[in-house]
């Protein structure tokens, strides 16, 4: 690709506009034209990634940006991504124990290095990239709090959600993203089947009995949680949603004041709320 800057125009400044845009930046329209609001999107991705900020596409932003010009789903993330699939992963690598940061949905080297280090840990590939594995590795520890999905929506939690299905023996049709019809029915199904309010919508408490379907801890219905500096009993069941007691009483715990960082605790994939569509 040639050298680009504010003024120029064509075909390989379309194709860095729909990277900047699969990278989660605003170039503006698509439409080969190098304008002020692409230059600010070339920049706003060269500070995520620690480049010099001129808002000059050369060699080395060019080798950031290529990945995304070859991987069309936005949602499969790596270093210069940025957005709310970025704020959710760093929240679930953090409540996984593999410390990102500060939360700001910008997907730089620390961000980049928990990664790594949680696919070292799942015997997954240490790409640092996160594609459908990495995120079905991850999905346990999203806040189930945020998730609500319903017929027409699309996307990797939709994903995620049609292959927790499918390995809960509830068929969802092609693991494609798209809630369709056949996803709906599949939820509803297992709605029924699960005890839940059956409205086959994927709210907190649909999310967190799939994912305990899906795995993600030492055995089945639970998650794996990494204790932080500053946790309590308290804070973590507040966290997950469940109670100091069932802690204790899964990990075996004689004296619930004496936890430290660094101790992996079993956690209940409970969920105390009401229908999916009270939030």
């Amino acid at each position: 690709m040639r050298t680009l800057r504010r003024g120029d125009t064509g075909s390989d400044v379309r194709t860095l506009q729909t990277a900047l845009t699969r990278a989660g930046y605003d170039p503006g329209a698509i439409n080969g034209v190098f304008g002020a609001q692409t230059e600010r999107a070339v920049m706003q991705f060269q500070r995520v990634l620690g480049l010099p900020q001129d808002g000059i596409v050369g060699p080395r932003t060019w080798a950031f940006l290529m990945p995304f010009v070859n991987e069309p789903d936005p949602d499969v993330l790596r270093r210069g991504s940025r957005g709310p699939m970025v704020v959710r992963l760093q929240n679930g690598l953090n409540s996984a124990g593999f410390n990102v940061g500060t939360v700001d949905g910008l997907f730089g080297t620390r961000t980049q290095a928990a990664v790594r280090a949680f696919q070292r840990s799942v015997g997954l590939p240490e790409t640092g990239v996160v594609d459908l594995n990495t995120w079905l590795a991850i999905a346990p520890y999203l806040d189930s709090r945020s998730i609500l999905l319903r017929r027409g929506d699309r996307g990797m939690l939709v994903r995620i959600a049609q292959t927790a299905l499918a390995r809960a023996g509830f068929n969802p049709g092609t693991v494609d993203g798209i809630f369709g019809p056949n996803t709906q029915a599949a939820v509803r199904a297992f709605q029924q089947a699960q005890g839940l309010t059956v409205d086959g919508i994927i709210g907190p408490r649909t999310w967190t009995a799939l994912m305990a379907s899906l795995g993600g801890g030492g055995q089945p219905g639970t998650i794996r949680y990494t204790v932080q500096a500053g946790d309590t009993l308290w804070s973590i069941a507040q966290r997950f949603n469940t109670t100091v007691d069932e802690i204790v009483t899964l990990n075996n715990i004689t004296n619930p004041n004496l936890i430290f960082p660094g101790q992996v605790l079993l956690i209940p994939a409970n969920n105390p709320w009401g229908p999916e569509t009270m939030m």
